[in-house]
C-alpha cells in the first residue's frame, strides 16, 4: 500500500469515528395536555393564541406553543337543501376551522361515572353539521361530526388537522386520544408532519394540502396507528415509533393521503379527538475531552506504524 493511500484511508476512518460521537443526541420529553377535565361536556382551556404565549416545561426549558385547526373544505359556501348538505365543486382550498373540547361521555346523563371521563379536542369545519347523512345512508351523531377526521361526504373528502407552532424545534413522540372512531384495524390513523414554515397559514392567500406538503421537512413525516383499546386512564394511544426530525411547526391530524406518496385506492374513514402530545427537545451531547474511542486509538497506532515502515523502506 502506498503511503498516500494509507494516509487517506486512516484519516477517513478517524473522521467517521469522530462524527459518530459528535452526532449523539439525547431527548428530554414532557407531556403537553391540551385539555384538562372539568366535569362538563365541553372545555375551553385550549391554547389558541397566535403568539405562542403558552408554555410547556421540558427539563427546565419553557417551550411555548400555539394551536389552530384547519381543513380543506374549499372556498365555496355550504348550504342545506333537500335533506342534504350541498356545496360547490371546489373542495381543496384550506380554511381555518374551530376547535371543540368534549368529554367522551356525560356524568349528568349517566353514560359514565364521575372520574372516568376522557377529555379531547375535535374540529368543527365549514362542512360540519350537528347531524349529517353519511354516504352509508344513515344519520351520524354529533360526536363524530366534530371529530378530527378524513370523512368522505357526498364524494368530497376533507382532511382535518391541528397546526402546532412552537418557539423552538421539538420532536413529537406520541399522543393520546379521548375518542377513536371507525378504527377498522388500519395502520394509518393519524398523520404527523413537521413543516419548515407556517407562513401559508398566515398569508391570507388560498392554499391546499399539496402546497403544505411542499414545506414538509425531510424525516419529519409519519403515519401511525391508534390503539383500538383504551389505557388505564381511559385514553387511546399512539406511539410515533419513527425517529422524526425536529421542527418548529407540526401538523397532527386524521390520516392525510396528500402527505403519503404510497397511498392508493380507497381508504377507510377515521376520526379521533386529541387529548395530549408527547413532546421532546433534542440535547446535543459531546464526549469528555479525554475520552478516546478504541477504533480511533487503533487508527492512530496504525498510522504511526505505517510511517515507521515507510521510513525504513526508504533507507534500504
Amino acid at each position: 500500500m502506498k503511503l498516500k493511500q494509507f494516509l487517506s484511508t486512516s484519516l477517513l476512518f478517524l473522521t467517521l469515528n469522530a462524527n459518530i460521537y459528535a452526532n449523539d443526541k439525547a431527548l428530554d420529553e414532557a407531556t403537553y395536555t391540551l385539555v384538562n377535565g372539568t366535569g362538563t361536556t365541553r372545555t375551553t382551556n385550549i391554547f389558541t393564541s397566535t403568539d405562542a404565549s403558552q408554555g410547556i416545561l421540558i427539563d427546565g426549558i419553557n417551550v411555548k406553543v400555539s394551536v389552530t385547526a384547519w381543513s380543506d373544505t374549499g372556498s365555496n359556501v355550504t348550504w342545506y337543501a333537500d335533506n342534504n348538505w350541498q356545496e360547490g365543486d371546489e373542495d381543496e382550498t384550506i380554511q381555518q376551522a374551530s376547535m371543540e373540547g368534549y368529554t367522551n361521555c356525560s356524568v349528568s346523563n349517566g353514560s359514565c361515572i364521575s372520574g372516568t371521563e376522557a377529555y379531547g379536542y375535535g374540529i368543527t369545519n365549514k362542512d360540519s353539521s350537528w347531524y349529517y347523512k353519511s354516504r352509508k345512508g344513515k344519520w351520524v351523531g354529533s360526536e363524530e361530526a366534530h371529530s378530527v377526521d378524513n370523512y368522505n361526504e357526498e364524494g368530497l373528502r376533507d382532511f382535518d388537522m391541528f397546526l402546532l407552532s412552537f418557539d423552538q424545534e421539538v420532536v413529537l413522540t406520541g399522543a393520546t386520544f379521548s375518542a377513536n372512531y371507525n378504527d377498522g384495524g388500519e395502520t394509518n390513523d393519524v398523520t404527523v408532519a413537521g413543516l419548515s414554515s407556517n407562513s401559508l397559514f398566515s398569508s391570507g392567500n388560498e392554499f391546499t394540502w399539496s402546497n403544505v406538503n411542499d414545506t414538509v421537512i425531510a424525516g419529519a413525516l409519519g403515519h401511525f396507528d391508534i390503539s383500538e383499546t383504551k389505557n388505564a386512564e381511559n385514553y387511546y394511544e399512539s406511539s410515533f415509533t419513527k425517529n422524526l426530525t425536529a421542527a418548529k411547526y407540526w401538523l397532527v391530524g386524521a390520516y392525510n393521503t396528500i402527505f403519503d406518496q404510497s397511498a392508493s385506492g380507497s381508504i377507510n374513514d377515521v376520526g379521533f379527538k386529541l387529548s395530549s402530545l408527547s413532546i421532546g427537545v433534542e440535547q446535543q451531547t459531546t464526549p469528555p475531552p479525554t475520552q478516546v474511542s478504541e477504533p480511533g486509538a487503533l487508527a492512530l497506532m496504525s498510522l504511526g506504524l505505517g510511517l515507521v515502515l515507510y521510513r525504513r523502506k526508504r533507507r534500504v
